[in-house]
Protein backbone atom coordinates (compact mmCIF):
# COMPACT_ATOMS: atom_id res chain seq x y z
CA UNK A 1 0.00 0.00 0.00
CA UNK A 2 1.70 3.25 -1.18
CA UNK A 3 0.23 5.39 1.62
CA UNK A 4 1.23 2.97 4.41
CA UNK A 5 4.66 2.42 2.81
CA UNK A 6 5.39 6.17 2.63
CA UNK A 7 3.94 6.85 6.10
CA UNK A 8 6.33 4.30 7.60
CA UNK A 9 9.20 5.72 5.55
CA UNK A 10 8.42 9.23 6.83
CA UNK A 11 8.23 7.97 10.41
CA UNK A 12 11.55 6.16 10.10
CA UNK A 13 13.22 9.21 8.49
CA UNK A 14 11.99 11.40 11.37
CA UNK A 15 13.31 8.91 13.94
CA UNK A 16 16.77 8.81 12.28
CA UNK A 17 16.86 12.63 11.89
CA UNK A 18 16.02 13.08 15.58
CA UNK A 19 18.72 10.59 16.55
CA UNK A 20 21.39 12.45 14.56
CA UNK A 21 20.22 15.81 15.95
CA UNK A 22 19.82 14.88 19.64
CA UNK A 23 22.38 12.12 20.15
CA UNK A 24 25.11 13.40 17.82
CA UNK A 25 24.49 17.18 17.83
CA UNK A 26 23.97 17.15 14.03
CA UNK A 27 27.62 16.27 13.44
CA UNK A 28 28.31 16.65 9.71
CA UNK A 29 29.82 13.15 9.39
CA UNK A 30 26.74 11.58 10.92
CA UNK A 31 24.52 13.66 8.63
CA UNK A 32 26.42 12.51 5.52
CA UNK A 33 26.37 8.85 6.54
CA UNK A 34 22.70 9.05 7.45
CA UNK A 35 21.88 10.50 4.02
CA UNK A 36 23.91 7.90 2.11
CA UNK A 37 22.50 5.01 4.16
CA UNK A 38 18.93 6.24 3.84
CA UNK A 39 19.29 6.72 0.09
CA UNK A 40 20.66 3.18 -0.34
CA UNK A 41 17.89 1.77 1.84
CA UNK A 42 14.85 3.52 0.37
CA UNK A 43 15.93 3.20 -3.26
CA UNK A 44 16.22 -0.60 -3.07
CA UNK A 45 12.49 -0.65 -3.87
CA UNK A 46 12.00 0.45 -7.49
CA UNK A 47 8.44 1.56 -6.68
CA UNK A 48 9.49 4.14 -4.06
CA UNK A 49 9.12 7.20 -6.39
CA UNK A 50 5.64 6.02 -7.47
CA UNK A 51 4.61 5.34 -3.87
CA UNK A 52 5.72 8.77 -2.64
CA UNK A 53 3.83 10.43 -5.52
CA UNK A 54 0.71 8.39 -4.65
CA UNK A 55 1.11 9.40 -1.00
CA UNK A 56 1.24 13.08 -2.05
CA UNK A 57 -1.93 12.56 -4.08
CA UNK A 58 -3.67 11.08 -1.04
CA UNK A 59 -2.50 13.98 1.15
CA UNK A 60 -3.80 16.61 -1.27
CA UNK A 61 -7.13 14.81 -1.70
CA UNK A 62 -7.94 14.00 1.94
CA UNK A 63 -4.86 13.75 4.20
CA UNK A 64 -4.54 17.50 4.73
CA UNK A 65 -8.24 18.01 5.51
CA UNK A 66 -8.64 20.20 8.59
CA UNK A 67 -4.86 20.62 8.95
CA UNK A 68 -3.61 24.12 9.76
CA UNK A 69 -1.06 26.03 7.68
CA UNK A 70 1.94 25.34 9.94
CA UNK A 71 1.22 21.59 10.08
CA UNK A 72 0.67 21.48 6.29
CA UNK A 73 4.05 23.17 5.78
CA UNK A 74 5.72 20.70 8.16
CA UNK A 75 4.19 17.66 6.41
CA UNK A 76 5.18 18.92 2.97
CA UNK A 77 8.73 19.57 4.24
CA UNK A 78 8.92 15.94 5.42
CA UNK A 79 7.88 14.75 1.94
CA UNK A 80 10.51 17.00 0.33
CA UNK A 81 13.20 15.55 2.64
CA UNK A 82 12.24 12.09 1.34
CA UNK A 83 12.24 13.40 -2.23
CA UNK A 84 15.84 14.64 -1.72
CA UNK A 85 16.88 11.04 -0.97
CA UNK A 86 15.32 9.67 -4.17
CA UNK A 87 17.48 8.44 -7.03
CA UNK A 88 14.52 8.37 -9.43
CA UNK A 89 13.44 11.98 -9.09
CA UNK A 90 12.33 12.18 -12.71
CA UNK A 91 10.09 9.12 -12.14
CA UNK A 92 8.54 10.85 -9.12
CA UNK A 93 7.96 14.07 -11.11
CA UNK A 94 6.22 12.14 -13.92
CA UNK A 95 3.98 10.28 -11.46
CA UNK A 96 3.32 13.47 -9.47
CA UNK A 97 2.38 15.33 -12.69
CA UNK A 98 -0.10 12.60 -13.62
CA UNK A 99 -1.74 12.72 -10.18
CA UNK A 100 -1.78 16.54 -10.21
CA UNK A 101 -3.47 16.64 -13.63
CA UNK A 102 -6.17 14.29 -12.36
CA UNK A 103 -6.72 16.42 -9.22
CA UNK A 104 -6.96 19.63 -11.25
CA UNK A 105 -9.31 18.28 -13.92
CA UNK A 106 -11.56 16.46 -11.42
CA UNK A 107 -11.42 19.36 -8.90
CA UNK A 108 -10.51 16.81 -6.22
CA UNK A 109 -7.80 18.77 -4.36
CA UNK A 110 -8.45 20.14 -0.87
CA UNK A 111 -6.39 23.31 -0.97
CA UNK A 112 -4.98 25.27 -3.86
CA UNK A 113 -2.60 27.01 -1.42
CA UNK A 114 -1.15 23.67 -0.31
CA UNK A 115 -0.71 22.59 -3.94
CA UNK A 116 1.13 25.82 -4.77
CA UNK A 117 3.27 25.54 -1.62
CA UNK A 118 4.39 22.08 -2.76
CA UNK A 119 5.33 23.54 -6.17
CA UNK A 120 7.48 26.19 -4.46
CA UNK A 121 9.27 23.51 -2.45
CA UNK A 122 9.83 21.37 -5.55
CA UNK A 123 11.15 24.42 -7.42
CA UNK A 124 13.87 24.87 -4.76
CA UNK A 125 14.99 21.23 -5.21
CA UNK A 126 14.48 20.73 -8.96
CA UNK A 127 14.78 24.17 -10.49
CA UNK A 128 12.40 26.41 -12.40
CA UNK A 129 12.30 24.39 -15.66
CA UNK A 130 10.99 21.19 -14.05
CA UNK A 131 8.27 22.95 -12.07
CA UNK A 132 7.34 25.35 -14.89
CA UNK A 133 5.13 22.72 -16.58
CA UNK A 134 3.35 22.01 -13.30
CA UNK A 135 2.74 25.73 -12.72
CA UNK A 136 1.39 26.14 -16.26
CA UNK A 137 -1.22 23.47 -15.50
CA UNK A 138 -2.63 25.74 -12.77
CA UNK A 139 -2.63 28.66 -15.24
CA UNK A 140 -4.56 26.56 -17.78
CA UNK A 141 -7.24 25.73 -15.21
CA UNK A 142 -7.62 29.39 -14.19
CA UNK A 143 -7.78 30.58 -17.82
CA UNK A 144 -10.28 27.84 -18.69
CA UNK A 145 -12.51 28.95 -15.83
CA UNK A 146 -12.48 32.54 -17.12
CA UNK A 147 -13.08 31.35 -20.68
CA UNK A 148 -16.08 29.23 -19.62
CA UNK A 149 -17.59 32.14 -17.68
CA UNK A 150 -17.19 34.32 -20.78
CA UNK A 151 -18.72 31.64 -23.02
CA UNK A 152 -21.66 31.01 -20.71
CA UNK A 153 -22.52 34.69 -20.98
CA UNK A 154 -23.03 34.45 -24.76
CA UNK A 155 -26.52 34.16 -26.28
CA UNK A 156 -25.63 31.07 -28.35
CA UNK A 157 -24.63 29.15 -25.22
CA UNK A 158 -27.80 30.18 -23.36
CA UNK A 159 -30.00 29.04 -26.27
CA UNK A 160 -28.48 25.56 -26.32
CA UNK A 161 -28.43 25.22 -22.54
CA UNK A 162 -32.19 25.80 -22.51
CA UNK A 163 -32.45 22.41 -24.23
CA UNK A 164 -30.95 20.82 -21.08
CA UNK A 165 -27.32 20.44 -22.15
CA UNK A 166 -24.67 21.44 -19.60
CA UNK A 167 -21.21 22.01 -21.05
CA UNK A 168 -17.80 22.55 -19.47
CA UNK A 169 -14.48 22.61 -21.33
CA UNK A 170 -10.87 22.83 -20.20
CA UNK A 171 -8.38 24.34 -22.64
CA UNK A 172 -4.98 22.78 -21.91
CA UNK A 173 -1.54 23.76 -23.21
CA UNK A 174 -0.15 21.02 -25.42
CA UNK A 175 2.98 19.40 -23.99
CA UNK A 176 2.42 20.58 -20.42
CA UNK A 177 -0.10 17.91 -19.45
CA UNK A 178 0.44 14.12 -19.35
CA UNK A 179 -0.67 12.60 -22.63
CA UNK A 180 -3.79 10.48 -22.47
CA UNK A 181 -5.31 8.25 -25.12
CA UNK A 182 -8.37 9.96 -26.56
CA UNK A 183 -11.58 8.12 -25.80
CA UNK A 184 -13.42 7.16 -28.97
CA UNK A 185 -16.94 8.57 -28.69
CA UNK A 186 -19.60 9.96 -30.96
CA UNK A 187 -21.02 13.23 -29.66
CA UNK A 188 -24.78 13.84 -29.89
CA UNK A 189 -25.78 16.65 -32.24
CA UNK A 190 -26.55 19.05 -29.37
CA UNK A 191 -23.04 18.59 -27.98
CA UNK A 192 -21.47 18.94 -31.45
CA UNK A 193 -23.27 22.24 -31.98
CA UNK A 194 -22.20 23.51 -28.57
CA UNK A 195 -18.61 22.39 -29.15
CA UNK A 196 -18.45 24.20 -32.50
CA UNK A 197 -19.83 27.39 -30.95
CA UNK A 198 -17.31 27.16 -28.11
CA UNK A 199 -14.43 26.67 -30.58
Amino acid sequence: DPVEFTSKLLGFKLEIDNMVEKSFQNDIKFQKNRDVSFQNFMNKCSMTPHFIAAYCDNEFKKGLKGVNEAETNSRLDAIIRLFCCLHGRDIFIRAYTKHLSSRLLNKSFLSKDAEELMLQKLKVECGHNVVNKLASMFNDINLSKDLMNEFKGTSSCKEIQQSGVDFTAEVLTNGHWPEQAQAACTLPQEMKTLTMKFE
